[in-house]
Order: structure tokens, then C-alpha cells, then sequence
């Protein structure tokens, strides 16, 4: 638009400069409009053309960010899914160790309670034992 404003311009003050006749004047200004006109259509039919490349080449990266995305985000479904697997796995694992070290404690235990049980019987068969022989204070020990 300043162009065309500028070749207007430059026109203008051109003829009142030039001392031409009035036809001869009306010709080129007449000329000039005419070359404005065409200069002004070269730059437009530019315009579209850069206007359907910007438009062509935003589009293409749309599309290109589009893809990006949908792979990203399968990307990191996959990863999710990947890392939600080897949770469920080593809870797993954990569950049946903890269940194994429990039943080794209760074996361990069982065994313990076992044995403190032998030794309560056998302490107290020996102190009835001991209670069913008195000891005769007359009687003389057999050497």
C-alpha cells in the first residue's frame, strides 16, 4: 500500500515539475497508473504465492507435530504400561518372600516353643523325682 502511495506521489509531483503539455502529461500519468496497477498485481500474486507456501508449510508442520505427538504420547503409554508390569512383578516377588520369611519364623518359633516345652517337662520330672525319694536321715549310703 506505501508503494502504490509513493508511485502516486512521485507522479503527481513529476507533472508539476515536467513542462509538458496537458495530453502529453495525462499520457504519462496514464502510464504510470498503469504501471503502478501492474507493479501493485505483481506484489499481490506474490503475496498469494508466499501466503500458500506459509499456508502449506504450517500445515505440514501440523501435521508432522501431530505425529510427534501421537508417538510421544504412545510412547509413554507403552513405558507406563512397561513400568506398571514390573511393579505388579516385583510386588510379587516381595509378597511371596515375606510369605516365606514368615513361614520360616513360624517353623523357627514352633521349634523353639518345642523345645522350651521338653525342658519345662524334664525340669519338673526331675523335681518330682526328687520329691518321691526322701532321704532317710538313719539310712547309711551304699559305698
Amino acid at each position: 500500500m506505501g508503494f502504490i502511495k509513493g508511485a502516486l506521489f512521485g507522479a503527481a509531483l513529476g507533472l508539476l515539475l515536467a513542462p509538458k503539455s496537458g495530453k502529453e502529461t495525462r499520457e504519462d500519468l496514464r502510464r504510470r497508473m498503469d504501471d503502478s496497477k501492474k507493479s501493485a498485481g505483481e506484489y499481490a500474486d506474490k503475496a498469494k504465492v508466499k501466503s500458500g507456501e506459509m499456508s502449506q508449510t504450517a500445515g505440514t508442520a501440523t501435521e508432522n507435530i501431530k505425529l510427534t505427538i501421537t508417538k510421544t504420547a504412545k510412547e509413554l503409554r507403552d513405558q507406563l504400561h512397561h513400568a506398571s508390569e514390573e511393579i505388579k512383578n516385583e510386588a510379587r516377588t516381595l509378597k511371596d518372600e515375606v510369605k516365606e520369611t514368615a513361614e520360616d519364623a513360624y517353623v523357627d518359633v514352633a521349634i523353639e516353643v518345642e523345645d522350651a516345652s521338653e525342658k519345662i517337662r524334664k525340669n519338673k520330672e526331675e523335681s518330682d523325682s526328687d520329691e518321691s525319694d526322701p532321704v532317710d536321715p538313719n539310712s547309711t549310703p551304699n559305698l
